[in-house]
């Protein structure tokens, strides 16, 4: 019986010093629950201050054929309209750029109040591989995104070995 009581006081032993000590434990979990809130505030304000609702994804490519990238922005909270800038690598700016292999386009939803920007590259080089870097910025708004992209080399057809024909026997 005496064992059996242990056991019980064990199991209530635990449960008093807890209560007795709540008001130290209160106000520590408090402050950890802050941190916790905190924690996940920070992640909304982030969503706040942050301008995209969807970022470029990275994306790979074969030779030859097109790939388009998008950038989605909340114009609800803006005062103006955002400006969007495309990068390649650090700093080469894309809106010079513009042509037969590269298009960018912008569209606006009203509805939703969402500006859709996208990027789309046309005929890919291998050359065009590499990182590269979204920018949206309204008056005192900024975010930015990196994303990369893999250009792969177009397969010969039907298994065929262009190098076959080169090769010594």
């Amino acid at each position: 019986e005496a064992p059996a009581g242990e056991p019980g006081k064990a199991d209530q032993a635990p449960v008093p010093p807890p209560a007795a000590s709540t008001q130290g434990e209160t106000s520590a979990p408090t402050p950890d629950a802050h941190p916790a809130e905190d924690a996940h505030h920070p992640d909304t304000r982030q969503d706040l201050t942050g301008l995209f609702t969807e970022k470029p994804q990275c994306g790979e490519v074969t030779v030859g054929e097109n790939i388009t990238f998008v950038a989605k922005v909340n114009a609800d909270s803006l005062l103006k309209k955002p400006s969007v800038k495309w990068f390649k690598g650090k700093w080469m700016d894309l809106a010079s750029k513009c042509g037969k292999h590269l298009q960018l386009k912008e569209t606006y939803d009203r509805n939703t109040k969402v500006y859709t920007f996208e990027m789309q590259i046309v005929a890919a080089k291998p050359n065009f591989a590499g990182g590269y870097r979204c920018e949206v910025s309204s008056k005192d708004k900024f975010d930015s995104c990196n994303f990369d992209l893999a250009v792969h080399e177009a397969r010969a057809p039907e298994g065929l070995d262009i190098r076959a024909a080169f090769r010594r026997t």
